[in-house]
């Protein structure tokens, strides 16, 4: 019994990283994918399942886009090439995913800068139906793709023939798609959809500006150009282009870029207030100035938090020596002030590849926030990696996270048998005090209220499960965990 509960103690310590972020999981294969260098992930959620894919630096001269999946929420990764040679080009680049509301798999890859194509799956991404070209001229180069129930919305540059900002779109999951040129400028475009359907678009143009425009009939139509701030950008190692992002929720629209800095890249931000219609002058997001921030990708969660991630690097200008990490930082109140940045990635890496792609995104659903990114710390080549934090731990302020940890709000055995006695000291704010399982996953809610005189608990093992649990008691002051190994009742 001994061992049985040492194991379970380890097993817990090796899952889970620094609060609130969990211990990195791997999402590349050992075989064959430790030859290629992978990057530039994009991946979608839906319950349980999570789907990625990527390219590799080697994406010129092996006709591989690796793909992957997972479906025990983010604990294991099964990953498998996608190769579609039908075109004659080996060149699979710029991947894109997203579920529709069936839980179907869509994804859109480029091929060189000449077609681009969506497939779908319905089993996970093992097998793949229904591809259909979306672009009508070749040209195409740096999409993004937005899935909303049955539509698929994608914005890409043009470069060739009636060059611009072009617009495609498909209300039968992607059998057909009607495609379109929106804009006369081009270069690297973020497309971003709200709760109410609005689609947001931000262009860093090849010209040196940073443009906003919006539909608000799904892309039938779009709203004269807003311009936002002038953009310069050097390329340095690792990095090579001043990718943005934009997200939006409510009457708040959030858009970001890499900026050049004096001493290295920032993180470089707008916000508007009033759906789109004026904006604040750009401002720097991320906490640390020193070095090279890059590949930053904004995010709100339905509740409204909003969450930021990037890669930081100490060094610049940056080399094959330089180090990297993922950090990430919250708002609570729409981007107007953000918490300081706490580390994603549970290591520092080297690249191993001159390039890591131009973007890494971070996801939420109704419970956690997501993240994949691509870093070196195998040794051989970059691998793409795998974390999520709960959305109700990032959303408390740092400092009241960490200082919580001291406390003993919650006084209870550590290891469970039978039935056991939890006590809550008095306290002047409503606690909520939750089980998880080794996931991170949701259990039960043991109890809610106020415990202005203290509070005593019954409870009896047998209604938990067997092994690890993690015991969270929350209020707005404070943070507490309590981890605990349960044997079950005779």
């Amino acid at each position: 019994m001994k061992s049985f509960i040492c194991l379970l103690l380890l097993s817990f310590f090796f899952m889970y990283a620094d609060d609130p972020w969990c211990t990195n999981i791997r999402v590349s294969t050992d075989v064959p994918w430790d030859t290629l260098n992978q990057g530039e992930s994009c991946f979608a959620v839906w319950r349980d399942s999570i789907f990625s894919v990527c390219n590799t630096a080697e994406r010129g001269t092996v006709p591989i886009a690796p793909y992957s999946y997972s479906f025990n929420s983010g604990q294991t990764f099964t990953q498998i090439p996608f190769t579609d040679l039908t075109s004659g080009i080996i060149w699979h680049t710029d991947p894109v995913i997203g579920v529709d509301d069936s839980g179907h798999v869509h994804m859109l890859i480029q091929y060189s800068a000449t077609l681009m194509k969506h497939y779908l799956s319905r089993d996970g991404g093992q097998t793949w139906v229904d591809t259909t070209q979306v672009n009508p001229f070749n040209g195409v180069d740096k999409p993004w793709m937005i899935v909303n129930a049955n539509e698929i919305y994608i914005a890409w540059q043009q470069t060739v023939g009636t060059t611009g900002i072009w617009f495609a779109k498909s209300t039968d999951y992607g059998q057909t798609f009607s495609a379109n040129q929106i804009w006369n400028r081009r270069y690297i475009n973020a497309l971003g959809m709200d709760e109410n359907e609005n689609l947001h678009l931000l262009l860093v143009s090849g010209t040196g500006g940073v443009y906003y425009r919006k539909s608000t009939d799904k892309g039938d139509n779009w709203l004269p150009e807003i311009y936002l701030a002038n953009w310069s950008y050097s390329s340095s190692y690792g990095d090579r282009a001043p990718i943005n992002s934009i997200t939006a929720r409510g009457n708040v629209v959030f858009g970001t870029w890499v900026n050049d800095a004096p001493g290295g890249w920032d993180v470089l931000a707008v916000r508007s207030t009033d759906g789109g219609d004026t904006w604040s002058v750009p401002f720097t997001v991320n906490d640390i100035t020193v070095g090279g921030q890059c590949k930053g990708w904004a995010h709100f969660d339905v509740y409204g938090g909003l969450h930021l991630i990037y890669y930081h690097s100490p060094d610049w200008p940056t080399s094959v020596s330089s180090v990297f990490e993922l950090r990430y930082q919250y708002s609570s109140d729409s981007g107007a002030t953000f918490n300081p940045s706490i580390r994603v990635s549970d290591t520092s890496f080297t690249s191993l590849a001159d390039f890591m792609g131009e973007y890494h995104i971070c996801v939420s659903d109704s419970q956690y926030l997501y993240a994949i990114w691509t870093d070196g710390r195998n040794g051989d080549d970059n691998d793409l990696y795998f974390s999520k934090a709960l959305l109700s731990e990032l959303r408390i302020d740092e400092s009241t996270f960490l200082s919580a940890h001291g406390q003993n709000t919650l006084l209870m055995p550590t290891i469970w048998y039978g039935t056991i006695d939890l006590h809550i000291p008095q306290n002047p704010h409503p606690i909520d005090i939750d089980a998880y399982d080794v996931t991170g996953r949701l259990i039960t809610n043991i109890w809610s209220g106020e415990p202005t005189n203290g509070q005593s608990l019954r409870l009896r093992s047998a209604d938990f499960p067997r092994g690890v649990i993690f015991v969270r008691a929350a209020s707005r002051t404070m943070n507490e965990v309590i981890k605990v190994v349960n044997l079950g009742a005779d």
